[in-house]
């Protein structure tokens, strides 16, 4: 049996086992050189500072680099059970002049998953905003795709004269997760949150491999999370859970989660 099946293994076994360092170094092993479709978690921190200088040196960090920049491209054609919640609010919302803001949207994952299901307004406007390689790729594919309604920013440029503000799957990887929000000329009325990583307990980070880099990746306590929007003057409407969606940290047992987190806010 080779490093990467025994290692895969020992992460599932690794629970509760700290003092045993022989383990851990393989499964430390296997998180530093894992390639491919790969979603492993790895050790807790308290800030992102920390996370990130834990890294190993074997992949770059985040998802501004060639290769991660088309890793979810193939799920743009694939709608989750999770879009779910997301899709039914957004067809109550959007209007013929709407304007989406898709804060994290990688290649347009989600406006290309929605339009299946739902019958966008010919003059509704979708904003991606993401790291200059994913915006950079996702523009490439709309061109491709003639998805003429669908535009990249790589910063928060047209964020005042949105609406609609989405974050599906991307606030745990923002050290400020809601920093456009808090700095916009005039915030969104309406804000959706999906596939984040929620908890009771305290707000602590760990560290993500995705196959391509690493990421220091937030677990939020749900009290903390939520005033972030409520200091904001957004009032929650609407929760559900993602099941199916979780992390499992191996030898942290205590923080893992078995179902992630969706809401929808609107502006007071």
């Amino acid at each position: 049996m080779n490093i990467r099946a025994v290692a895969r293994r020992l992460g599932r076994r690794l629970d509760g086992m700290v003092g045993l360092p022989v383990l851990n170094g393989l499964y430390d092993r296997y998180f530093a050189s894992a390639s491919g479709d790969v979603r492993l978690f790895r050790g807790i921190y308290s800030d992102f500072v920390t996370a990130r200088a834990s890294a190993p040196a074997t992949k770059p960090i985040g998802y501004d680099n060639e290769a991660s920049a088309l890793r979810l491209e193939h799920e743009r054609h694939k709608a989750s059970p999770t879009d779910y919640p997301v899709m039914f609010w957004l067809q109550k919302l959007i209007r013929d002049d709407s304007v989406v803001f898709d804060y994290g949207g990688n290649v347009g994952t989600c406006f290309y998953n929605f339009q299946r299901y739902l019958a966008y307004p010919p003059r509704m406007r979708w904003i991606v905003c993401d790291v200059p390689a994913v915006a950079a790729a996702g523009a490439a594919i709309a061109r491709d795709e003639g998805a003429t309604q669908l535009s990249f920013t790589t910063d928060f440029e047209g964020l005042e004269e949105t609406d609609i503000f989405l974050a599906s799957g991307v606030l745990q990887y923002i050290e400020d997760p809601v920093r456009s929000l808090r700095e916009a000329a005039k915030r969104p009325r309406h804000v959706l949150v999906n596939r984040t990583s929620v908890r009771e307990s305290e707000t602590v980070v760990t560290l993500q491999s995705i196959g391509t880099s690493f990421c220091p990746y937030y677990l939020f306590n749900r009290k903390e999370f939520l005033s972030k929007f409520t200091d904001l003057g957004y009032r929650l409407v609407d929760e559900w859970k993602n099941p199916g969606l979780g992390c499992r940290i191996p030898a942290h047992s205590k923080y893992n989660l078995d179902q992630y987190s969706g809401f929808y806010f609107v502006l007071q």
